[in-house]
């Protein structure tokens, strides 16, 4: 039973070892990503429209201020002793 135990820890660190490695190698040698700002010379970059006003999302003008956003339970206590028991004296 030793030698099973023994058998699967050290396989189990093996592959694990070799997983780590072998990531590591594959973001090494990732394609590297392109850059974020366009070159000196050109401007043809796309501009997006401004997002309509918040109001308009809200059907039926709901205030939704004045509704709580965490609800807050009252504790229940047990009566009847400690919840947990271990069986001691």
């Amino acid at each position: 039973m030793k030698i099973l135990k023994f058998g699967l820890r050290s396989l189990i660190t093996v592959t694990s070892l070799l997983s780590f490695v072998g990531g590591w190698i594959m973001l090494v040698h990732a394609p590297k990503p392109a850059p974020l700002l366009p070159e000196a010379g050109t401007s043809n970059v796309p501009t997006l429209e401004p997002l309509p006003p918040l109001n308009e999302f809200n059907p039926g003008n709901v205030n939704f201020q004045d509704q709580p956003v965490f609800s807050v339970r009252p504790r229940q206590s047990f009566a009847g002793g400690p919840f947990f028991r271990t069986g001691g004296s």
